[in-house]
């Protein structure tokens, strides 16, 4: 379903783009020329994400064990990093425009704008619907809904929403050049709207890095993850710590425990990890890793010294 409605949204944007382009070139509007090109890396980075998401449903295969589940991210990356350089260079060449201003046909502007602003704000609230799923978890304490926001589909709205608030400054600078003939407004209004846009994709292009990176994101700090492991008096310790968050829906942790030197049954080991582990998931981890080790491995640290 996702991967239909995105497809409709690339072929949609492509005819708003030769739309631009045509009435633009017409026009000797640069401004409506511009909003096209813009658009046109923002279809790209669509497609990217439409990659993303079929590669996000294959099966995880000998060559790739982890599957595709660093797709989201990678695809989040590129998008809102190609998105960022692009509002850098609507800037700068606002501000050539600012000081170098153009005399152009104001009607196409508002109207080919209008119809912009429309197409890119439909094709935003349905990837903003798309880029959040709702789950339900049942505790003991009763029923807690949690949202889960796909990096990759939202690094793509984000995109769309760029692509609106522009062309509202194309159909706004239209207005202003048609009635007062003050061509420097739509430098003006493209660079409020450029830095609007990279102020709200600052946080996702951070976001994805760390993910690409297998930093430790995760909303867990380091009392409450000693508290959850050393519950039991028999866990000494534990080391070779690794947390990641390959994808907003995967939370990932591994390390090892070392266990006193008392005699203890498979049995009751089992319950030591099985109480961790449930603990743990219920903080949010989906894919946990425990080691045992006996006391001749303590390290006296947790994190994992690569030589």
């Amino acid at each position: 379903m996702k991967e239909r409605m995105i497809l409709w949204i690339i072929i949609f944007n492509c005819v708003i783009i030769f739309s631009e382009i045509f009435f633009g070139l017409i026009s000797n509007s640069f401004a409506l020329i511009a909003d096209a090109l813009h658009n046109a890396g923002d279809v790209i980075a669509i497609v990217i994400t439409y990659i993303a998401l079929k590669l996000g449903t294959k099966q995880s295969t000998f060559k790739y064990t982890f599957g595709f589940v660093k797709s989201e991210m990678m695809a989040a990356f590129v998008n809102t990093l190609f998105l960022s350089l692009t509002m850098f260079y609507m800037i700068y060449e606002a501000i050539n425009r600012f000081f170098n201003p153009e005399v152009i046909e104001p009607i196409y502007m508002i109207v080919v704008g209008t119809i912009a602003v429309i197409a890119n704000g439909i094709s935003a609230y349905i990837l903003h619907k798309l880029g959040v799923e709702t789950h339900e978890h049942s505790h003991e304490d009763g029923h807690h809904h949690h949202h889960d926001e796909d990096a990759n589909i939202r690094s793509a709205y984000l995109h769309m929403l760029s692509d609106a608030l522009i062309s509202v400054g194309v159909v706004i600078a239209g207005i202003f050049i048609y009635y007062f003939k003050v061509y420097y407004i739509d430098s003006i209004l493209t660079i409020v709207f450029s830095i609007y846009i990279l102020k709200h994709s600052y946080p996702l292009l951070k976001k994805s890095f760390l993910s690409l990176m297998d930093a430790n994101t995760v909303d867990i700090s380091q009392d409450e993850l000693d508290g959850i492991i050393k519950s039991n008096e028999a866990v000494v310790e534990y080391h070779d710590l690794h947390i990641s968050k390959p994808s907003s829906k995967h939370n990932f942790i591994s390390f090892h425990i070392v266990l006193n030197d008392d005699m203890l049954s498979l049995k009751d080991i089992e319950e030591i990890t099985n109480s961790i582990k449930h603990t743990l998931e219920h903080n949010g981890f989906n894919h946990i890793i425990i080691q045992v080790d006996s006391s001749r491995y303590i390290r006296n640290h947790i994190s994992c010294i690569i030589h």
